[in-house]
């Protein structure tokens, strides 16, 4: 979890939950090359929404 300025945790927004999901069902499932597309779209989309924890 990141932090936002001031120190406090920031919570995740709903697509970083979403991409999550997907994520975890997918690394569940062996689909290695879906994780990593998972893995990329949460790192970029964590660089465009400030606060957001991915």
């Amino acid at each position: 979890m990141t932090t936002v300025p001031g120190g406090a945790p920031a919570e995740p927004c709903d697509v970083c939950e979403a991409l999550a999901a997907q994520r975890d069902a997918a690394r569940e499932a062996g689909r290695t090359g879906e994780v990593g597309d998972c893995e990329r779209e949460l790192s970029e989309h964590g660089l465009h929404e400030q606060g957001c924890a991915p």
